[in-house]
């Protein structure tokens, strides 16, 4: 019986390592090839126009081969709940497409694809060597942190975020070791292969003051407003569009055309792409009020039209402009803001409050840790039963008078709080009947 676990183990952890390595090579060759049609992109402008023809691709592509392969990292967190098949063809559409959506100027991220394509990696693995539901879990979850630790250079935040992405409320503690280990080599492995990431400096931490802590609370429910503003409105426009166009290449023509539209419209073009140049505006106090919108108004446009990538790095993009504003406004350092509306609008919109307070260390050091808690807690609070990701399942719910929520996905509860709460909890006083 001994021999057995330690040989159960051991695969696990084999296979663990494995994930890693492959990972680290996977997201090194993506971000060298992100960057490559991100220069492209920039120096030949023209390329914009062909984005309602990739949108049109993608989706038909989708359509046609995709078997599933459109949930993307909801089905991803399907797997871990209830051992969802994941195509393997997942891995190559999310890669091809999303470098396609950049070259082409959709406003995207990439973390969406470096989890998609760990989690696929890990799934199969497991399909492969034939591990119980219990260990392949554990491997899916460890596949995750892999993608999202090298993508961003930030393991430990990684590791966290495979523990906690598939939940809401609660940390997979059992799989803590294997994320651990997946995400730090991931990252190693990404790193050894010429990948490097742009550092973020929070110029001056002021004291904890009761003005500090008081601006810090207010922009903490802001950044929790937005996250919630940004996985609700992307949830509704899938929903408005499916529902008023049903032929689904019209769908993407008409997606992609409004796309272009806001972008000449508004003169907004440079925020095509991953436009992190905004992270670099918010630390400097030099955001002006229209960023952060003109941002989240081309992301939503752009992935709820079907388009790939990932909302991570928009979402750090409107955090850190939207946090660079109010630092300039209430005369508080503008980095420290910057740096709190990064991980908060990204923390509450993953609904992954542990995971953004790594996050805050990993990127700017321990000085602040009592702002990233502040704005960690309070931000994921205020977001309510809303995420980017609609397959979390509920754990905890996040407030102690509605408990019908238990063990229901977001996407069960309607991705709104207040209407799904409602239902929730009378559908909890029926089943007391």
């Amino acid at each position: 019986m001994k021999m057995a676990k330690v040989k159960k183990l051991s695969i696990l952890l084999l296979l663990t390592l494995v994930t890693g390595i492959l990972m680290g090579g996977v997201s090194a060759g993506f971000l060298k090839l992100l960057e490559f049609v991100s220069i492209i992109r920039d120096s030949s402008p023209f390329l914009i126009a062909f984005l309602p023809i990739v949108g049109i691709i993608t989706v038909y592509v989708y359509k046609k081969f995709g078997k599933g392969a459109h949930g993307g990292n909801n089905l991803i967190i399907d797997s871990v709940h209830k051992e969802t098949h994941v195509p393997l063809r997942m891995a190559l559409f999310t890669f091809v497409f999303t470098i396609l959506t950049h070259l082409t100027g959709g406003s995207a991220g990439r973390e969406g694809t470096a989890v998609q394509i760990g989690g696929t990696l890990s799934n199969k693995l497991g399909e492969h060597f034939k591990l119980e539901k219990y260990d392949k879990r554990i491997l899916i979850m460890a596949g995750i942190s892999a993608g999202f630790g090298s993508v961003f250079g930030t393991p430990l935040t990684g590791a966290f975020f495979g523990m906690e992405m598939c939940f809401i409320g609660k940390l997979s503690y059992e799989a803590m070791f294997p994320c651990v280990i997946a995400s730090f080599i991931a990252n190693y492995v990404t790193r050894l292969l010429g990948v490097s990431h742009t550092a973020y400096v929070i110029k001056a931490v002021p004291s904890l003051s009761l003005y500090n802590i008081i601006v810090v609370i207010l922009a903490a429910c802001i950044f929790g407003i937005i996250g919630r503003l940004f996985a609700v409105s992307i949830h509704a426009l899938k929903n408005l569009y499916s529902k008023v166009i049903k032929n689904y290449i019209l769908r993407a023509l008409l997606g992609s055309l409004i796309v272009l539209a806001v972008m000449f419209t508004f003169n907004a073009v440079k925020y095509d792409g991953l436009s992190t140049w905004m992270i670099n505006a918010g630390f400097n106090g030099q955001v002006h009020f229209y960023d952060p919108i003109l941002k989240l108004l081309l992301t939503v446009l752009t992935l709820g039209t079907g388009f790939q990538g990932g909302e991570v790095t928009p979402l750090f993009d409107i955090g850190a402009s939207l946090g660079g504003l109010i630092g300039q406004t209430v005369n508080i350092e503008p980095s420290l803001l910057a740096a709190l509306g990064l991980i908060s609008v990204f923390g509450c919109a993953a609904n992954t409050p542990l995971t953004t307070i790594m996050l805050g260390i990993e990127m700017f050091g321990i000085d602040a840790i009592p702002y990233y808690v502040i704005a960690a807690l309070i931000s994921y609070y205020i977001s309510g039963h809303n995420g980017i990701y609609s397959s979390q399942v509920i754990a905890i719910s996040k407030r102690n008078s509605i408990q019908g929520l238990k063990g229901q996905t977001l996407e069960a509860v309607g991705n709104t709080s207040i209407i799904g709460c409602i239902i929730a909890k009378l559908n909890e006083k029926k089943n007391k009947l």
